[in-house]
């Protein structure tokens, strides 16, 4: 094979990976922003219309987390809602909290799951057990460890409870901290949120995380709960509409009032969230859930195929062709660095300005060593426990 050829075979190859991330880049990555700016002109479906909510929130020995984040859920600017938090045997001083913000908080209610269970996922059973005494028409979950950062949370998800809407998405990410990991962390939600969002505003939704979602109560008691996979610790939120919610009856809000941050931010979280949702993505059996298969193969081999391009042109003198290759690379690297950075605005996300590249060559690699340590890990980690 002449010099020439191979030339035309890089070009190809470049060219095709660089078009493959344009994809993800334009019609997935920047809904965004064309969700934001469709606000700004009036344009998006929304309702006036402020039915009942419950905020239904599972727990486990999170005593200091509940003082300080139950309050900015319970003052909560929004007319007509109730918070409901069901203690999962917890040995701290949960119990006696709960009381107490109770005397503050009529609209605050609270129960406990009985320490006699033992073949069931704790945290399925503890939310069935809130579900079950919600008394409103639309529920709300979130976690102990996570807060809205605006009290217009409730009133901004309100928004989109139309006829037509069965599920309404939230942004989620990490508190924002200082050092490399965090943003490590919080890039790779970023990332996991904006693909979840925007297949949704792309009427292609196929799941909700926990941490900010809301849903008819009515869906879970048609369909039976979790019954399907009371086997699996995990599953409540993303298997569960996967299965039962249409794409075209799940919408999202992307207004930054309706954001929740989570607290805990550690190592050992997010490498266990993200065993869990890969864990759990292999069970789903829509395609789009599987949509972003090519993304990050796509990504590792523009960059290899880019960068030996180049360093082949350079070799060989062929200054064309390096210039062409370096183009593609660039619009096809640099497209979804800026889109990736909008959206971050948009959000009121942090700003990840000259890190955003690198952050950018990291992930896939933090994806393989996930992917690979997922697939020879036991799988009855992510079953349910017999204690």
């Amino acid at each position: 094979m002449n010099i020439e050829t191979t030339e035309h075979i890089i070009w190809i190859v470049v060219g095709v990976l660089a078009t493959i991330q344009l994809l993800y880049t334009f019609i997935v990555y920047n809904a965004v922003h064309r969700r934001t700016i469709a606000e700004k002109k009036g344009k998006t479906l929304v309702t006036d219309k402020q039915p009942g909510i419950s905020v239904v929130i599972a727990t486990a020995d999170c005593e200091e987390l509940l003082a300080k984040h139950l309050p900015l859920i319970l003052e909560q600017d929004y007319p007509d809602f109730e918070v409901i938090v069901v203690d999962d045997n917890s040995a701290d001083d949960t119990k006696d909290l709960l009381q107490r913000l109770a005397h503050k908080y009529p609209h605050l209610y609270s129960t406990f799951t009985s320490d006699s269970i033992r073949y069931i996922s704790h945290k399925k059973l503890a939310l069935m057990l809130g579900i079950k005494a919600a008394k409103k028409e639309w529920l709300v979950f979130t976690e102990p460890d996570c807060y809205p950062t605006s009290n217009q949370w409730l009133a901004r998800m309100a928004r989109n409870f139309t006829d037509d809407t069965d599920v309404v998405l939230g942004y989620s990410n990490y508190e924002r901290k200082a050092g490399f990991a965090n943003r490590c962390y919080m890039f790779d939600t970023l990332l996991q949120q904006l693909r979840l969002l925007g297949l949704t505003l792309n009427k292609r939704g196929y799941m909700g995380i926990g941490r900010n979602l809301a849903y008819r109560r009515e869906i879970f008691f048609a369909n039976k709960g979790y019954s399907r996979h009371l086997d699996l610790e995990r599953g409540e939120d993303d298997l569960f509409i996967s299965e039962h919610v249409p794409s075209n009856r799940i919408t999202a809000d992307i207004n930054p009032q309706s954001v929740v941050r989570c607290a805990s931010a550690n190592s050992y979280i997010w490498q266990a969230d993200k065993l869990s949702r890969l864990f759990i993505r292999g069970k789903m059996h829509r395609m789009v859930s599987h949509l972003f298969a090519l993304d990050i193969p796509s990504i590792i081999l523009l960059h290899i195929v880019a960068i030996g391009g180049i360093v082949l042109s350079i070799m060989q003198h062929q200054w064309i062709s390096l210039a062409i290759i370096a183009v593609i690379w660039i619009i096809g690297f640099g497209s979804r660095i800026y889109v990736l950075h909008r959206a971050s605005r948009n959000l009121d996300e942090r700003c990840y300005h000259l890190s955003l590249p690198l952050m950018e060559l990291l992930y896939p690699c933090w994806e393989i060593y996930f992917r690979l340590r997922l697939a020879f890990s036991s799988k009855r980690a992510h079953l349910r426990r017999k204690v």
